[in-house]
């Protein structure tokens, strides 16, 4: 129990901010540790900060995500634009400037759809020694 809430509540809150690109557990963990330090938790707020910041923020999300998402794209022998950090990151930006707040996930939605339908394109209509 932190902070009279359930520990299984902050664990949902930073497996749906995970679908936030880059940033999305920062919102979660730095509330939560700074909340501490304010009321005195000084040991409850730094654990927290360890957690976030370093295994969650950097080990899972900057090494261990790319690994598993590399592995899983070849083995589907191939290389997908949808791989791309970037893409991600600019889809989020372009759907949150389009639709607000819900454009944090209509915005990758999209790009998604979008990268899928010129890839079934390019494989329907190329000639086979133009496919990769």
């Amino acid at each position: 129990m932190m902070i009279g809430l359930p520990a299984l509540f902050f664990g949902v809150a930073m497996a749906l901010a995970g679908f936030i690109p880059v940033l999305g557990g920062l919102f979660v963990w730095l509330p939560l540790s700074l909340y501490l330090f304010a009321i005195g938790e000084t040991a409850s707020a730094f654990i927290i900060l360890f957690f976030g910041a370093i295994l969650a923020g950097t080990l899972i999300d900057n090494f261990l995500r790319p690994v598993i998402i590399k592995k899983l794209s070849s083995s589907m022998n191939h290389q997908s634009a949808l791989n791309h950090t970037l893409i991600t990151v600019l889809s989020t930006l372009a759907g949150i400037i389009q639709f607000g707040i819900l454009g944090l996930f209509i915005g990758p939605i999209i790009a998604a759809m979008t990268i899928t339908i010129f890839e079934v394109y390019r494989l329907q209509y190329s000639k086979p020694s133009e496919i990769d």
